[in-house]
Parts: C-alpha cells; structure tokens; sequence
C-alpha cells in the first residue's frame, strides 16, 4: 500500500529543525524526533528549488512561527463543509503557502490552502518530482 501522509513539516537548513503546524502550539519549529513515539513511517522530501525560491520559502515559515493551529478546517475534512479559522493554519496549508509564496507552485492553488490535507499536498508534489515508493 501506498505511503498516506496524515502531517506535514519542513525541515530549516540552518538549524535542521521541524517547522509545521500542530494542534497544540501551532506553527513551531521542533527538534527532529520530537514526535519519535506517535510516528510510524517518514518519507523526506527534496525539491529541487532555485536559491531564491529556498530563500522565500524559508522566511514565509518563519515569517509564520506561533501562528494559531486552524482546528476548525480539520472538523471541515471531517463533515465536508468550508470551516477555516483567519490567521490559523494546518500543516498542509502553511506547506502549500509556503511553495506558493516561493513560487514552486507558479499558478494560484485551485483550491483555499485550508481545504489541503497532506495526501493532496502529496499529490500535487508528484506532479513536479519523483515519489520514492511510488
């Protein structure tokens, strides 16, 4: 069976911290391993990007750091209506924004980042590179 992603983050070249959205705290940057005893399976990702898009892309998820966690776009996912909280986000979301901002998604999303789980953002990237285990 196909890898599923159910989070997202990136992963900071200067510090090699996480940065993603999270229930409790929000938009962090965390440690690596910090979630060793809830994850079963990482699949890491390298987009190629040019230096200014990496540039962009990183200071979009700091320019982001402490922002509030959306929850009311995850009760969205599950009774399908279109419930997003302004100034919060999910991991997804900030993701797709931050590859928006930088350009490597260079056509508006077709959807509003909040309505983006991770198996979308995983979708969507398949279309630019290669999937290790696809």
């Amino acid at each position: 069976m196909p890898f599923i992603p159910s989070h997202v983050e990136a992963v900071m070249p200067a510090t090699g911290m996480y940065v993603g959205a999270h229930f409790k705290g929000g938009v962090q940057a965390r440690p690596p391993g910090y979630d060793k005893d809830v994850t079963t399976q990482e699949l890491i990702l390298e987009l190629e990007a040019t230096p200014a898009q990496d540039l962009m892309f990183y200071q979009f998820l700091e320019k982001h750091i402490g922002e509030p966690y959306d929850w009311e776009a995850i009760i969205g996912f599950v009774i399908p209506e279109h419930a997003h909280i302004q100034n919060h986000v999910i991991c997804s979301a900030l993701i797709a924004l931050a590859l928006r901002a930088c350009n490597w998604f260079p056509y508006r999303l077709a959807a509003p980042a909040h309505l983006i789980d991770p198996r979308d953002l995983l979708l969507m990237l398949s279309t630019r590179m290669q999937i290790p285990g696809v």
